[in-house]
């Protein structure tokens, strides 16, 4: 198959890429944009460049109107789309003949939107769920093609759930791209399922010491959260100033400040970075 790419993440497009050659398929190029540059991190479009296979296109569309003729010059049966912050209209869903494949990482159709590994981490999940599914006109509600998990540790944070959503990726990929070839479409969602993973509210900015496990997943759900804007978190009082927790402990293994929580228990704030 001849496959594009939408992605705005340079480890995605050299990631994804060499997993498709490695397949046997042709890679034909990414469509990107500049896109909310907070989503996932300042990446000049620079970096797109560095990471694209020798030889192979980066276009860059000024909107969403100019995807569908940009992936339409690319050529593809198939589009592949992972860390893409714009949502990809009707018009460019239809360009590829078998259509647009989205990794989302999430059990679908629980946690659809823009931030579903910050809930799973908010929630306490025990697992980091991911779905292969084709795009349609509204967001991640398209038919499921193929689904995995792996395990979310109590300790892990953003490094850590990133190198398991690449895992899974990795894994899940030959199988899906095989699935697609075959013709296979998927199956429907059900709505009765659903839910949305939207950005953090403001309300959940200020760190919460009622218990020490809870403020602990707080700080984790923020390092891996997507974010809108300057709306940053978790943000505590320490040593008479205001800073923004990055990392966090439930024992001083890795040394920190200590601070005292409701149930009596202690969180070591070990990284943070004035709000």
């Amino acid at each position: 198959m001849r496959i594009a790419l939408f992605t705005r993440l340079p480890g995605v497009l050299s990631g994804i890429s060499t997993i498709v050659r490695e397949l046997g398929h042709e890679y034909v190029g990414v469509v990107t944009t500049e896109g909310p540059a907070e989503r996932y991190g300042h990446f000049p479009l620079s970096t797109l460049l560095d990471a694209r296979p020798a030889g192979s296109d980066v276009l860059v569309a000024n909107g969403p109107a100019r995807f569908a003729p940009l992936l339409a010059s690319l050529e593809p049966d198939l589009a592949l789309c992972g860390g893409f912050p714009v949502k990809i209209p009707a018009d460019a869903i239809a360009v590829p003949r078998i259509g647009v494949l989205n990794g989302h990482p999430s059990p679908l159709p629980r946690y659809r939107g823009p931030n579903p590994l910050g809930w799973a981490v908010r929630n306490g999940d025990a697992e980091l769920g991911f779905t292969f599914h084709f795009m349609d006109a509204e967001i991640d509600t398209g038919p499921i093609l193929l689904q995995g998990a792996a395990p979310i540790g109590p300790n892990d944070g953003a490094e850590e759930l990133i190198d398991a959503l690449f895992g899974l990726w990795r894994s899940l990929l030959p199988e899906a791209l095989a699935l697609a070839e075959a013709g296979e479409r998927g199956s429907l969602q059900s709505e009765e399922e659903a839910s949305y993973a939207g950005f953090f509210e403001s309300d959940y900015v200020e760190l919460d010491l009622d218990t020490a496990e809870g403020a602990h997943r707080q700080v984790r759900a923020w390092a891996i959260a997507v974010r809108r804007g300057d709306v940053d978190g978790p943000v505590t009082d320490l040593g008479g100033e205001r800073v923004i927790v990055r990392r966090s402990s439930l024992d001083d293994a890795n040394g920190g400040t200590p601070l005292r929580c409701g149930d009596g228990r202690t969180l070591w704030v070990v990284e943070a970075a004035p709000a």
